[in-house]
């Protein structure tokens, strides 16, 4: 499972590693042991409007601090970074998941894309559709129309997937299949271009096999003393923490 440090907003509020290790610490001794630690490390939710993006510098920090605990790092607001970006968080950092709703939202839909599955949009501010693309250009006029009367736009357009949710099943197979198949294309080149992750298969089936089941269990084990993080410890320890949390606000996207 995962924890979280922060909330991203871009370049606001940036975790630091000794909040990330006052969180780690805490639930080791009380052994809890996460598989994954979100930061907040510089990039954003949804549509990627900075050209700076993750802070790998940031990351490696924090993730060596954190390196007797075995937790990985878990990227979320992965979409829209540079393949560069991407590559040299996968090379030197302990990050191991990557979140990119975001990008795969836009390819299944037919909005052009860069090729960091950054949705671009026209001089009106507004996305491009494709029209042998993703869904049907019908449906996609269909979902602009609401979007417009509801006053939604840009990373608002997440909100559409459910209220368009059943037409969209409802498109005839060819046009599922080719959402799907753009998917499985940037995917593809994500895992195997960027993440390194070709010819690991045999690797991630000897490990399930090795542990019968889906779930490889944690990786650490107990090494904080629980009697030094009681409740009233705790308090003490965060009211010392210097932690900037950025402007308040719906950084979702």
């Amino acid at each position: 499972y995962e924890t979280e440090v922060g909330e991203i907003k871009g370049k606001e509020g940036l975790s630091t590693a000794d909040e990330a290790l006052f969180l780690i610490q805490g639930l080791n001794a009380h052994d809890i042991f996460p598989d994954w630690i979100a930061l907040n490390n510089g990039t954003t939710h949804g549509i990627e409007v900075s050209d700076k993006g993750i802070q790998v510098s940031l990351t490696i920090e924090i993730h060596n601090a954190l390196a007797k605990y075995k937790v990985s790092g878990a990227q979320h607001g992965t979409s829209g970074n540079s393949s560069e970006r991407l590559r040299d968080i996968a090379q030197t950092t302990h990050t191991t998941k990557a979140n990119v709703a975001t990008a795969l939202q836009m390819i299944t839909w037919g909005v052009k894309v860069n090729e960091y599955g950054n949705a671009l949009l026209d001089e009106n501010g507004e996305f491009v559709k494709v029209s042998d693309q993703g869904m049907t250009d019908a449906l996609w006029a269909e979902i602009v129309m609401y979007a417009k009367e509801n006053g939604l736009k840009g990373g608002d357009y997440k909100k559409l997937n459910l209220p368009f949710e059943n037409k969209l099943l409802g498109l005839p197979r060819d046009v599922r299949e080719r959402m799907a198949k753009g998917v499985e294309d940037f995917v593809y080149e994500l895992l195997t271009d960027v993440f390194n992750a070709s010819d690991t298969a045999p690797l991630a089936i000897d490990a399930i096999l090795k542990a019968d089941s889906y779930d490889l269990g944690p990786k650490a084990t107990r090494i904080e003393d629980p009697s030094e993080w009681t409740g009233n410890q705790i308090h003490e320890r965060a009211s010392k923490l210097n932690v900037d949390k950025g402007p308040a606000g719906d950084f979702d996207d």
